[in-house]
């Protein structure tokens, strides 16, 4: 498995119209919180999947990853859930691969790229 290349658009916008649109007249609002609530969030998450790497617990690491990858594509951060994605199914079998590692970091790399993105939403 890899990480997610290039062609893996950052950022999908039509996620948050989708967002926008379920809430109604609270969109905006609605929005600015779920991109504040991932960020803390996500920020807890992997100093729990940095953690967890350096434990070899490649369980938790597979459920850290599979949860970062579902919130992050609601708020249309595709690179960031596809990262998290290849990482879930590299550790899913409770170990880690040679790849492991590059994966990992891969996510981290992403979420730190996916930062402006949030903060322009809150």
């Amino acid at each position: 498995m890899t990480s997610p290349t290039a062609e893996t658009p950052l950022f999908d916008p039509a996620a948050i119209e989708k967002l926008r649109a379920v809430a109604g007249d609270q969109g905006a609002g609605f929005v600015a919180e779920m991109a504040q609530l991932f960020l803390d969030e996500a920020t807890k998450s992997l100093d729990e999947l940095k953690r967890d790497c350096e434990r070899s617990d490649w369980k938790h690491v597979t459920r850290i990853a599979h949860s970062l990858k579902s919130s992050s594509a609601t708020l249309g951060l595709m690179r960031l859930s596809a990262a998290c994605k290849a990482l879930e199914l590299d550790t899913k079998n409770g170990v880690s691969s040679p790849q492991t590692a590059a994966l990992s970091a891969a996510v981290f790399k992403e979420f730190e790229e996916a930062k402006p993105t949030l903060l322009g939403l809150s």
